[in-house]
């Protein structure tokens, strides 16, 4: 089928701005005066995983959780290579957090959250929160927090008792990972293709375009946000100020 000579300058644009730019850098549709403040793509690499959900960081390497087979994936940061995997005990695995020490994971599958030694996989702890589809983790400052889509809330939990010791409304429809810099949260949420950012009692700050199609896991490295995508990326980003 031949295109009219009119479209053509439409589709070359079309191409450079959706095609050309959509992997290198992602800026805010939601807020005009975001101006020149953008993420900026410092590298992708590739995963392993066939559906890439949660993301760590543990220092050295990045975790990521598999939902096809329910592994956990230790990654090499410059290439995606695999390093070595462990099985997850959580029932449909889409949570994984570092505390510093232990991995944490989480599923939809199960109201259960377990502690992971790092090396053999064994598990540590399990803490029982009898209800809730935990669907994203993320460790800040000695509490761990799962985001809950039964709820539509990020809960914040006792890792020694379990206990949910506080919590703020998820400010999507659907959170697929959750990260902590130090300050504040960033959450990625799927369904609209975007990535939030949040202070630390919740509120949101700025939202942004994702960089890939399905965002999902979320890791922080201790300088750049790393974004596990559906579509078999792994973007690590650049953070506006």
């Amino acid at each position: 089928m031949k295109v009219k000579r009119y479209l053509w300058p439409w589709l070359v644009a079309s191409e450079l701005v959706l095609g050309g730019c959509r992997d290198r850098f992602f800026d805010n549709p939601f807020d005009p005066g975001a101006g020149e403040a953008v993420f900026e793509v410092v590298r992708t690499i590739p995963t392993p995983a066939r559906d890439p959900r949660g993301l760590a960081w543990d220092g050295a390497t990045l975790w990521n959780a598999d939902g096809a087979t329910n592994e956990l994936l230790s990654l090499n940061p410059l290439s995606g290579a695999l390093v070595r995997s462990l099985p997850s005990p959580a029932e449909d695995t889409r949570g994984v957090a570092y505390d510093g020490r232990d991995l944490w994971v989480g599923g939809a599958g199960t109201v259960f959250l377990h502690r992971l030694n790092l090396l053999n996989g064994e598990v540590l702890k399990s803490l029982n929160l009898q209800r809730g589809v935990f669907t994203a983790l993320a460790w800040a400052e000695g509490s761990l927090w799962a985001a809950d889509a039964q709820s539509n809330d990020i809960l914040s939990i006792d890792p020694e008792t379990g206990e949910v010791t506080g919590s703020f409304p998820n400010p999507g429809t659907r959170a697929d990972g959750l990260a902590f810099d130090g300050q504040g949260f960033w959450l990625a949420d799927s369904s609209t293709l975007s990535i939030y950012r949040l202070d630390s009692g919740g509120n949101v700050l700025r939202v942004f375009l994702s960089p890939g199609q399905a965002p999902r896991g979320l890791a922080f490295d201790g300088t750049h946000l790393w974004n596990a995508d559906g579509g078999g990326k792994i973007y690590q980003l650049s953070r506006p100020q």
